[in-house]
């Protein structure tokens, strides 16, 4: 417009017109270069070579505080970037971090270290998800913390798989998923039978069914529970602490915080704190000796069923008690054999009246399989631990009986 006017004037050819018409001419042109280094996203060294043209410019280039504000924001995203780099992230910042660098034009082997702390993120949550989310389920692993446990369990296609978990199981087992399923009358969920307590004879018998949550809810009892609590949702596959916990190290090693490392750290701390007292109660020199031990034993695994991570000792916990009942099955069993083969006579009875009125027999009456069975049932008592403490009277009367 100024060249316009000064031609209108007849200064077109002036000295001072003409070098002032190049000076804009050059900054018209620096302005197309640096729209397209702009369009192109060319790397900060382009950019700032193009900057350091301007200022040689004597006409302020139009387009030098858009090129000016692209350098800043890259500075800026250089300096973050280092910091995510070689210290503690969060995930959130890592998504800002290479999304800004899509629009700051940072050159992709710029980005790489941000790119590999990134792909080593996602494999871990992946991982992670995996341990703990059901199979089928489409939540997250925070959002399946955060509910109750009842879930919608669906294949990609929507459909539903035979082998998939209910809500009062893991999954992890193929017995559980193989058994039969029962329908809540009020929830209209279904559950595996065993997985509710309830036998496959129990629901062939029953007209209605309410699941333990739908009992609670309406505050009446379970019908089901057969003397023990009732069954507790389970929210999350319940991966092995030592699994949890080689996650979590792993996670540290990543130097990245994510709500999954965040959610599962106070399950580890949960089922770490179950496992102290509960490797005492099962220690060697602390054998299930004594009724108390043995009750706050069965409470220990009780409470266990409110953990989202299975302890360690748990298995060895169910496993003590489950011999411990074996034991107590079998004893019970062999009581009643030498009753149903026995034969007495007269005078064999009058001649042990009291060991007849109490249950037990004497050694004559034993036949010879029970002789040996009773004494490997004592064998076997005192490998838990057993003898009067343990058992009551029980192992130390079989032992007068044999």
């Amino acid at each position: 417009a100024e060249r316009a006017a000064a031609a209108g004037l007849g200064l077109g050819q002036l000295p001072e017109v003409l070098q002032a018409a190049e000076r804009a001419a050059a900054a018209e042109k620096w302005d197309e270069r640096a729209e397209r280094a702009l369009a192109r996203r060319e790397g900060m060294d382009a950019l700032r070579q193009l900057l350091a043209e301007a200022r040689g410019l004597r006409v302020a280039p139009s387009r030098s505080g858009a090129l000016q504000q692209r350098v800043d924001d890259a500075a800026s995203w250089w300096a973050r970037a280092a910091d995510a780099v070689g210290g503690v992230t969060s995930v959130e910042e890592l998504d800002t971090l290479l999304r800004q660098a899509e629009e700051t034009s940072v050159p992709p082997a710029d980005r790489a270290p941000l790119l590999d702390k990134a792909a080593l993120c996602r494999w871990w949550r992946e991982r992670a998800a995996a341990a703990f989310v059901k199979e089928g389920c489409r939540l997250s692993l925070g959002e399946s913390l955060a509910g109750d446990g009842h879930y919608e369990l669906t294949t990609p296609d929507g459909g539903w798989g035979a082998h998939f978990a209910c809500s009062f199981c893991t999954g992890e087992s193929r017995y559980e998923t193989a058994q039969f399923m029962i329908g809540c009358d009020a929830c209209d969920r279904w559950y595996h039978g065993p997985c509710v307590g309830v036998s496959k004879a129990e629901s062939d018998a029953m007209s209605e069914f309410s699941c333990p949550s739908c009992a609670a809810a309406r505050g009446v009892p379970y019908r089901y529970a057969q003397g023990q609590p009732p069954p507790r949702p389970k929210r999350t596959r319940r991966p092995a602490a030592r699994y949890v916990a080689a996650l979590l190290c792993e996670a540290e090693a990543l130097r990245v915080s994510t709500p999954e490392s965040e959610a599962m750290r106070p399950l580890l701390e949960a089922a770490t704190a179950w496992d102290v007292p509960a490797r005492a109660l099962l220690s060697p020199s602390e054998r299930l000796c004594g009724t108390e031990r043995l009750a706050a034993l069965r409470e220990a695994v009780a409470r266990a069923d409110d953990l989202e991570v299975t302890p360690e000792a748990l298995p060895l916990a169910r496993a003590a008690l489950e011999r411990y009942d074996n034991w107590r099955r079998n004893e019970d069993t062999l009581r009643e054999r030498p009753k149903e083969a026995r034969r007495p006579s007269v005078s064999a009875a009058s001649m042990a009246p009291s060991t007849q009125d109490c249950g037990f027999l004497s050694a004559s009456a034993f036949p010879g399989d029970c002789l040996a069975a009773g004494a490997s049932l004592l064998a076997e008592a005192a490998a838990l631990g057993g003898g009067e403490e343990a058992h009551g009277l029980r192992s130390t009367q079989l032992c007068a009986a044999l």
